[in-house]
């Protein structure tokens, strides 16, 4: 409370949009708490998501973060819809050995080929990075029996953007189609 009484802080009371929406659900201290750790957890992830492609360091005795389901349920319901696909393409392994896939943006879907259709068909606006610049790294196979179910037919399905190249060394350049 405030020196006038208020249960909010007047620096809130002046920066919350929709203040008497949130006064009429969140009326009493206890909901408030509950508001603010949700906030929090968001204002996380949402910092996160802004930070994306800044390297990041973590001591090594560190345990690595891991959210529980009521947190990963909260922030799932408060994504938007609309919210472009962002992937950043893979990083080049030093040495010169490729790229590893391990840590970097991409998309693992494993089950039945109608349940990888039905994600896959909601996530075409994945196919644009398939251009100029980047190249979509793609696998599609089925899942080794001995590991699954005998009975059932699993696949998994694994997705990577990677930079194009400039060609392998000692392959000739592409030719080019002459325009008229």
């Amino acid at each position: 409370m405030d020196e006038d009484g208020n249960p909010f802080p007047t620096t809130f009371l002046n920066t919350a949009p929709n203040f008497e929406l949130f006064v009429s659900k969140y009326s009493d201290m206890e909901s408030f708490k509950t508001f603010l750790e949700q906030q929090t957890f968001v204002d996380k992830v949402l910092s996160e998501f802004d930070q994306l492609g800044q390297p990041t360091q973590q001591p090594m005795q560190q345990k690595v973060w891991s959210a529980k389901k009521p947190e990963i349920m909260q922030m799932w319901q408060n994504l938007r819809p609309d919210m472009p696909i962002n992937i950043t393409p893979m990083s080049k392994t030093p040495g010169g050995g490729g790229n590893q896939s391990y840590g970097e943006d991409g998309i693992r879907i494993t089950g039945s080929w109608p349940f990888i259709a039905s994600v896959l068909g909601r996530l075409k606006e994945v196919l644009g990075y398939e251009n100029q610049k980047t190249k979509l790294r793609l696998v599609f196979r089925g899942v080794d029996k001995s590991r699954s179910s005998p009975d059932k037919n699993s696949f998994v399905f694994y997705m990577n953007v990677d930079e194009r190249g400039h060609g392998r060394a000692g392959r000739p350049n592409k030719l080019e189609v002459p325009t008229i």
